[in-house]
Formats: C-alpha cells, sequence, structure tokens
C-alpha cells in the first residue's frame, strides 16, 4: 500500500470538497474550522496514491475517524451501522471501476 499522496494532492482534495459543497457525505457537517468542523478527505481503501473519484469521500474529521476504523474496501462491510446511502455511491464506483462487486 501507497503512504505517499500526490503532487498535486491540495488540488484534488479542493476538488473534492468542492464536489461535496465544503458538507461531509456522511453527517452532512459543514465546512467551519472556526466552529472545530473540518472538511477532509478520506481515501476509503487507504492507499493515498488512488485517487480515483470513487476512492475519495468528503468526511468531517469525526466521521473520517469513525469510518477509518470501520470501512475496509477490499473486505466489504465490517461495520453494517456505517453503510447508508452516503457509502454506496462509492461502492458502485468502485465496484465499476475495478470489477470488485461490494
Amino acid at each position: 500500500m501507497n503512504h505517499d499522496y500526490p503532487a498535486d494532492w491540495p488540488l484534488i482534495a479542493f476538488r473534492v470538497k468542492d464536489r461535496a459543497a465544503w458538507r461531509c457525505v456522511r453527517c452532512s457537517r459543514h465546512h467551519a474550522p472556526r466552529n472545530g468542523d473540518t472538511l477532509t478527505v478520506h481515501h476509503l481503501d487507504g492507499d493515498k496514491a488512488n485517487c480515483a473519484k470513487w476512492n475519495l469521500a468528503a468526511l468531517c474529521q469525526r466521521c473520517h475517524l469513525r469510518v477509518q476504523g470501520c470501512v475496509n474496501m477490499a473486505q466489504g462491510f465490517l461495520c453494517p451501522e456505517l453503510h447508508s446511502a452516503w457509502l454506496r455511491p462509492f461502492l458502485i464506483g468502485r465496484w465499476a471501476a475495478t470489477g470488485v462487486r461490494p
């Protein structure tokens, strides 16, 4: 697994957040650093070099920490309470791109 971000990571992360309207795709919390709510970008498969659209989720810090400990794209569903509507587009995108069914 690659632990290195690509050189253009700041631009990629900005685009992911912009595509999500600067809201967490899981809880809809708005990016508001002054209030302690910071939007991050999570690599769902854990590979920081994999910047495929299906692999990048705009998540608030709280959701990022929760999802990072439970969602493993290679193993499928580990925490049923997390697998709601927010995750489905990413799983479907992975399936379309890799042929690996969720």
